[in-house]
């Protein structure tokens, strides 16, 4: 599952960074209990809270969604690829409230 990759490529980076949540916590300005929730996967980040990691640690959103190290990769599909191309020449607002929507579609489905 990404969203659970994700939370252990936070994880795994932060204590890469010999970081306690604490000091991680403040290094990208969301509050202690967000990332524990986030590492145990209790919480998956938003795409809002992916940029602010990214940004506090001056990475590349793209290096905390990229795959797992021994992690197979699998080809996207033709609507998956479609949608990110289509994403990239939207401005952040637009990307957000996509994400906003699409979440509140998929989350009515459950």
């Amino acid at each position: 599952m990404i969203g659970k990759d994700i939370c252990i490529k936070i994880r795994e980076l932060r204590k890469s960074m010999k970081l306690t949540q604490s000091q991680f916590a403040e290094l990208v300005n969301l509050s202690e209990d967000s990332i524990g929730k986030i590492e145990r996967g209790v919480t998956i980040p938003t795409i809002d809270t992916l940029y602010k990691i990214a940004s506090g640690l001056k990475i590349p959103v793209e290096d905390l969604i990229s795959p797992l190290k021994g992690t197979p990769l699998k080809k996207p599909s033709k609507a998956f690829s479609d949608l990110i191309a289509y994403l990239k020449t939207r401005p952040p607002e637009d990307v957000r409230f996509i994400h906003e929507l699409a979440v509140k579609i998929l989350e009515r489905k459950n």
